[in-house]
């Protein structure tokens, strides 16, 4: 399935995957535990976790934290086709 970010502006301390998923009662399928709850806003006290996108109807604002998202979480590739190695780019200027 495909997983979006949720944003968690937390008031009061960081937040932990744990007290994520008791306070919105998600499953441990629901929030992925290797991507964790990275802080992406440290003044802000802004925090990302990543869920199920089936999920995200259950993350709501709270009196301690409030929310925004969800937000799409693309894969990150490159673009076009993939440099040519520095030894590649050697042999070449040294007519290998």
């Amino acid at each position: 399935m495909a997983k979006v970010m949720i944003t968690i502006h937390a008031l009061k301390g960081t937040p932990t995957l744990e007290e994520i998923s008791s306070r919105y009662g998600l499953a441990p399928d629901e929030i992925d535990e290797q991507f964790g709850v990275v802080e992406i806003d440290p003044e802000r006290h802004d925090y990302t976790i990543l869920i199920e996108q089936a999920a995200a109807s259950k993350v709501r604002p709270t009196e301690h934290w409030d929310v925004s998202g969800p937000y799409a979480n693309p894969p990150i590739d490159t673009f076009g086709l993939p440099n040519k190695s520095d030894r590649e780019v050697n042999r070449e200027a040294r007519g290998v």
